[in-house]
């Protein structure tokens, strides 16, 4: 049951035919009572009885209709303290996340910030982390997404959540065959990857000194895009999130999980620690946890 039922539901009782509440709601008259089926279906119940005139309402859609003018009400209400505060909050804000994350969220994240707050000039900033770290300490980025592996002790986190990395490379190579390859074996192949700087090389270099492992790479390409083409046309390998490749749309390349083992990234949220959140950067910094949970 959902608010745009309800609606539809409290259109059609008020008015007695759904060919007229139809023409209020301007949807099609099938649409229209195939939303009302839904809402029979979800209470088990009939709400309307058919007449020669139209539709009138069943003791159970009498007992379904005071209530649900309780919800519109209360949904209403919600709707106008939304707008109110989404007004409110005004000024600019610089959001910064690596292209990694950034494939798969930007795109929605900048579409439910703009619709919630159309008052905020946003500025959108798609780097590799140590890039992103660096803003955010000279002041030119507001908050970030960013990796736990190499965090300044001058920035506030908060943690979204963890993503496993996985080795990336041509569907025709023999690793695509293979349900999974060891950590070791991925650092004796041909790695394509950014600097040291960044966290994800921090996170492998770590890994690999915990395994004492030998580390070496074969290409430093500091551009998600490249390391992507790169590997497609046969150069080597990269090391990312399986997310980040299905979200790429990278034909010809595939994900196989590294083991033994397992690398993992933990993503957060940074902010310097000397100036607090504005109200636009604590909606953002609650829109991305939310938003994150979801990919």
């Amino acid at each position: 049951m959902d608010i745009k039922q309800l609606r539809v539901f409290m259109q059609v009782a008020e008015v007695g035919s759904l060919a007229g509440a139809a023409r209020l709601t301007d949807l099609s008259q099938p649409s229209l009572g195939r939303l009302i089926r839904q809402l029979e279906t979800e209470l088990k119940v009939s709400l309307f009885r058919r007449t020669g005139r139209g539709v009138v309402l069943t003791e159970a859609g009498v007992l379904v209709q005071r209530h649900a003018r309780t919800l519109l009400d209360e949904a209403t209400a919600l709707e106008q303290a939304l707008t109110v505060q989404s007004e409110s909050i005004i000024g600019s804000l610089a959001f910064g996340l690596p292209p990694s994350i950034g494939v798969r969220l930007t795109g929605k994240l900048v579409e439910a910030y703009r619709r919630a707050y159309p008052k905020v000039h946003l500025s959108i900033f798609e780097t590799l982390s140590g890039d992103l770290q660096e803003r955010l300490l000279d002041g030119s980025l507001d908050i970030a997404i960013l990796y736990s592996s190499s965090i300044s002790a001058s920035l506030t986190t908060t943690t979204l959540g963890s993503e496993d990395l996985h080795l990336i490379c041509r569907r025709d190579h023999p690793e695509a065959l293979e349900a999974s390859i060891s950590f070791q074996e991925v650092l004796q192949l041909p790695l394509i990857l950014p600097g040291r700087r960044h966290g994800l090389r921090a996170l492998l270099e770590q890994t690999a000194f915990r395994e004492d492992l030998a580390f070496k790479t074969d290409l430093e390409v500091d551009s998600l895009r490249v390391q992507l083409d790169l590997v497609g046309r046969g150069l080597g390998y990269t090391i990312l999130p399986s997310q980040t490749l299905l979200a790429s749309h990278v034909d010809g390349l595939v994900a196989v999980p590294i083991v033994a083992p397992v690398p993992r990234r933990q993503c957060v949220l940074a902010w310097s620690r000397d100036r607090a959140l504005s109200p636009a950067a604590g909606v953002m910094r609650a829109l991305v946890m939310g938003l994150f949970e979801q990919t």
